[in-house]
């Protein structure tokens, strides 16, 4: 316990949140709807390696 004068030692025992800390800069749902369709937009891009040689 510390005195009541005392204004330099922290507390060891905060009042802390339970659960996950709050972001500092939230996204809006319009921003994350905007990334989404971003993402989506190249979605049909697919990478595909050609094999040329043929054993056969």
């Amino acid at each position: 316990m510390k005195q009541a004068a005392d204004k330099f030692t922290a507390d060891l025992f905060s009042n802390r949140l339970r659960g996950r800390p709050p972001k500092l800069a939230p996204k809006t749902n319009a921003q994350r709807q905007r990334e989404f369709r971003q993402r989506r937009k190249f979605d049909f891009l697919i990478s595909v390696t050609r094999n040329d040689k043929s054993d056969a």
